[in-house]
Formats: structure tokens, C-alpha cells, sequence
């Protein structure tokens, strides 16, 4: 039972005398922002007892061992609990709201005498209809290993792509993960986001069942946003030519733009503004006239043909982040 607006990691592991952090994600209205957060126990009956919560309060057996720190601009807060006993282990909630059975989320805490590496939740905020760009760590795995990344509900995690050419139904045209050199690692490209994106990702190597140390991200989609829904589908003719016109932040420098075909969850570069063209697409694909207005380029493809029909998308990379946009080439018989 993971709220739309509130989730965490659904398990987390620590060592006898050793502590963990756990972090709660929450949407950023401002109820959510002002209201008193908590950390409770779950005990017989149901009941949840309060360890820890931001009025103040912590419970007589974890003074001193416990933490609560609310991050409201991030829309996240964190608990570090320390000196762990095999008594601590069982099932959590972190919470909004005056009282323990308001806005929550569970988590299942097991405490070993090893507990081995536990990974840390990486934060990544994108806008409505906007981008995002998450790096994955190699791991301890093989380069050659299948990369995948999928979305935690509840007790498992649904497959959204891999590098093998998997792409769940949903994300179709929105999504790409692509093996970064022979290291293991990998990036993952998300755009055209929805609201109900939102939630919290695991990426990793080799099988989706086996937990391993896999990364974990919370995916935060703020709806405040200013980014203007474009359209998605443009149509050409065959033997005819048709602009597609791509849009940047104006005020970013890029190192960067391209244009690429989209399949299967990879992007094959078929033009960049530096002058790259594909083999495939010489003489029928370039950048349209440098009199464009700030924050846009233009790519006019020409002599279209029925395989030019599909998903292609535009994008900008700097050295730390990667915007891309989605669009659908019809393609109608003359």
C-alpha cells in the first residue's frame, strides 16, 4: 500500500550495532510540506507506535539513536536509526499527518548479524511532459549482463525496459537505457512524463528477481509545470518533406543537440547539429535554415519513404543532465 504521494523503499537491511537511513518521499503541496512527519512501529494489534516525529517527540527507547531530518523542498525526509538491536527488526511506516493512520508507507526492517552493502535512494525531480536522465552504477556485475529498469509495486518490481529490447506497453516512445562503455553501467532516458511516473525505480544488471545491491531512485513528477504540452504526432507523405522542429532551454548551453530514430528502447543517432548525419538518411535529412528563434532547432527530412514512420526524439546534452522529447512520424501514401 504505497500512497500516489507518499513512498520509500519497501526493505531495508542493517547490521547488530550498526544503523540505517531510510527516506520517504512525498509530493510537495503545501499541507504536505507544513505537516508533522513521523516514524512509527507497527506492533500487535496493528497499533503503530511513534518513535520519532518532527513535533519534537522521540519514544524513551530511542533517545539518542534516532533521527528525523524533513527536507520540504526536496519533498523527501529522512530517519537514520543507530546502535540496531535484532529487537529493532520488523515492519515500519513513515508518515504525514496529526495522527499515525493518516498519509504513509510501509517498510520491513530485518536486522542480521551481516547485513551486508545497503544502497542509498537516489532523488530525480522532472517536470509534466518533461525529461529525465538517471546514471546506474555498474554493481559488482558482468558488462555483458542484461540492464534493466523497473518500477517497485509493492512486494516486486515491473519490468519497464532492458537493454535487450523489452519496453513495457506504457512507456512505448518514452524510454531508453543504454550500457555506458564495458563498465556495467548504464543510462536510463525517460520523457513525456506523467503524473502517475511518480514513484520509486530499481535499475541494476543480470535478473530482475534477484535483489542483489540494486540502485534505487524515487522519481518525482511535479505538476507546477511550465513546460507547454507539444504536439506528439506529426504526418508525412511519401516522396514529400516535413520539418520537425525540436525545442531546448533557451537559457542552457548544450554541448549537444541531435535528432535520433527510436526502437525497441534504444535512440539511434541520425543527425546532430555539429554536422553528423546517418549513412542511411544522407542527402535526405538536414538542419533547416539558422534563423530560428532562441531554444529551437530545426531538422527537415526529405524524399520520406513508409520505413521513415515511427518514433523519433529530439534532444539536448550537457555535461550533467539530458533533455529528450518524443515524437510519432505518420507516414500517409501520396
Amino acid at each position: 500500500p504505497v500512497s500516489s504521494t507518499l513512498y520509500g523503499p519497501s526493505f531495508l537491511a542493517g547490521g547488530v550495532g550498526g544503523s540505517v537511513t531510510h527516506q520517504c518521499f512525498y509530493s510537495t503541496t503545501p499541507a504536505n510540506r507544513h505537516d508533522r512527519k513521523y516514524w512509527c512501529k507497527v506492533g500487535r494489534g496493528g497499533v503503530c507506535s511513534t518513535i520519532i516525529s518532527t513535533t519534537g517527540y522521540t519514544s524513551k527507547d530511542h533517545q539518542g539513536r534516532v533521527a528525523l531530518q524533513d527536507i520540504p523542498q526536496n519533498g523527501t525526509f529522512i530517519v537514520t536509526m543507530a546502535k540496531l538491536a535484532k529487537s529493532d527488526a520488523g515492519i515500519y511506516r513513515c508518515g504525514i499527518g496529526s495522527t499515525n493512520r493518516d498519509l504513509f508507507a510501509y517498510l520491513n526492517l530485518t536486522v542480521s548479524a551481516d547485513a551486508g552493502t545497503v544502497g542509498t535512494t537516489q532523488l530525480v525531480q522532472g517536470e509534466l511532459h518533461g525529461s529525465i536522465m538517471v546514471l546506474c552504477s555498474p554493481g559488482d556485475t558482468q558488462s555483458s549482463q542484461k540492464r534493466f529498469w523497473c518500477k517497485v509495486v509493492r512486494a516486486s518490481c515491473l519490468l519497464v525496459a532492458d537493454s535487450h529490447g523489452y519496453v513495457a506497453k506504457s512507456h512505448q516512445g518514452r524510454v531508453s537505457i543504454t550500457p555506458q562503455g564495458s563498465s556495467g553501467a548504464s543510462k536510463i532516458l525517460m520523457n513525456d512524463l506523467k503524473k502517475e511516473d511518480s514513484g520509486l525505480y530499481r535499475c541494476g544488471t543480470g535478473r530482475l528477481n534477484s535483489w542483489g545491491s540494486p540502485q534505487l531512485v524515487a522519481l518525482q513528477v511535479t505538476t507546477a509545470s511550465t513546460l507547454p504540452r507539444r504536439p506528439k504526432f506529426l504526418t508525412g507523405t511519401v516522396g514529400g518533406s516535413l520539418p520537425i522542429k525540436c525545442h531546448h532551454d533557451p537559457k542552457r548551453s548544450y554541448e549537444k543537440k541531435y535528432l535520433c530514430r527510436w526502437k525497441a528502447g534504444s535512440c539511434s543517432l541520425l543527425l546532430d547539429l555539429d554536422g553528423f548525419v546517418d549513412e542511411s538518411y544522407k542527402g535526405r535529412a538536414q538542419i533547416g535554415s539558422s534563423d530560428q528563434e532562441p531554444g529551437t532547432y530545426t531538422v527537415v527530412l526529405s524524399q520520406l519513404r513508409e520505413e521513415d514512420a515511427g518514433w523519433y526524439w529530439c534532444g539536448a546534452r550537457s555535461r550533467h543532465t539530458e533533455h529528450t522529447a518524443p515524437l510519432k512520424l505518420l507516414i500517409q501514401k501520396g
